[in-house]
């Protein structure tokens, strides 16, 4: 029985599976670079507050909020998606572990910067925050959100892409 003969195992289908969500893992990260990242909203004033001389200092508007690419964190978890899903079709393309090794660190990288992101936006002194200059409530939006998602799925997929793989057949030196 040739190779095309031979029915699915149940390893060439778990490793499909793992390749079609590192797929959509990547998919989440890309698409999550794109969008917003942080929604700022204005700081809540007391009514009747007096600030005396600093009235005219007083932040009647907040930021606009950013993507990941305004933030220059997101062309490194676009690029991570990007390899994510590389990993991904070589994986289903070559059946070896070790594509699915690239998904998994590409994954962690993406996940670290989003956890990193997610920080860094509540920190009034982080580098983020002072990078985009933020008026007003900063909080996570749907694109970071995404990116972390995405990250968390490649994590899982890739492992379950290694575990699916057949080792190979290669002699140790």
């Amino acid at each position: 029985m040739s190779d095309a003969e031979e029915p699915a195992n149940f390893f060439n289908k778990a490793r499909r599976v793992a390749v079609v969500v590192l797929l959509v893992a990547g998919a989440l990260s890309i698409i999550g670079s794109l969008l917003n990242w942080v929604t700022i909203s204005r700081p809540p004033l007391i009514e009747g507050s007096d600030f005396g001389a600093n009235n005219d200092k007083v932040v009647e508007e907040a930021s606009e909020p950013f993507t990941g690419l305004e933030a220059a964190y997101g062309y490194y978890s676009l690029a991570g998606g990007i390899i994510v899903a590389l990993g991904a079709v070589l994986l289903l393309g070559r059946a070896r572990g070790k594509y699915a090794v690239v998904s998994f660190v590409a994954s962690m990288f993406v996940g670290a910067l989003a956890l990193v992101a997610y920080r860094q936006i509540s920190d009034r002194t982080s580098a983020l925050y002072l990078k985009m200059d933020i008026e007003g409530v900063a909080r996570p939006a749907l694109g970071l959100t995404l990116v972390t998602v995405g990250a968390i799925v490649g994590l899982l997929a890739s492992v379950a892409g290694v575990a699916a793989s057949p080792r190979s057949r290669e002699p140790a030196p």
